[in-house]
């Protein structure tokens, strides 16, 4: 897989799901490939699935949109894991993976095994909205794709701090913060700003 258009070929219905406890990176990889594949491919009914929906992210576009429930039985002709590192770990939408007819997997775990029938796993990689980059045609990455990518690279690179940031990571950066990202607000509001009982 060189590029996402290619296991979207002839796709009517995608799901799109994260890990438990869903954290910086979980949430931007899923809402980037969510928003780009909404704005892009419109004639593909697209669906995302995150365990939790906080406030703090409420900035990221169509955020409201995100399930935080399985509710209805329903087979995806796609079913896409963001930072998922196995499928344990699969919160929500477990039962719409098992049921695809195809499933993809875009992580950058070490750990992850491959299991799904297309993987996209860079262990290198700082984070999975980095591995996420790769797979989408930069020219059509705009802000509101941007926001959450930025967003998910700047919390698993420990704002750019861990061992795991290389130039790549800072060069993809640099390209989200040329389409109009808010770095400060984004790292403000959900990174450094903290709780009394956090």
């Amino acid at each position: 897989m060189k590029n996402i258009s290619e296991i979207l070929e002839n796709v009517k219905t995608v799901g799109i799901g994260g890990h438990i406890r869903p954290d910086g990176d979980c949430i931007g990889s899923c809402m980037a490939l969510y928003l780009y594949i909404r704005k892009y491919f419109p004639d593909i009914e697209a669906d995302v699935y995150l365990e939790d929906r906080k406030p703090v992210f409420d900035y990221i576009d169509r955020m409201d949109e995100v399930k935080t429930e399985a509710e209805e039985d329903k087979v995806y002709d796609l079913f896409i894991t963001c930072d998922v590192s196995a499928l344990d770990r699969l919160a929500v939408a477990r039962k719409y993976f098992d049921a695809a007819k195809k499933t993809a997997c875009i992580d950058h775990h070490a750990s992850n095994d491959g299991y799904a029938d297309y993987n996209y796993i860079l262990p290198k990689a700082s984070s999975a909205s980095e591995v996420l980059y790769d797979l989408l045609d930069e020219d059509l990455i705009d802000k509101s794709i941007a926001e959450p990518m930025y967003m998910g690279i700047a919390h698993d690179s420990g704002v750019f701090r861990f061992q795991s940031t290389t130039p790549k990571t800072m060069r993809i950066a640099a390209n989200m913060i040329e389409k109009g990202v808010n770095v400060n607000m984004i790292l403000e509001e959900t990174f450094f700003r903290k709780t009394y009982n956090q």
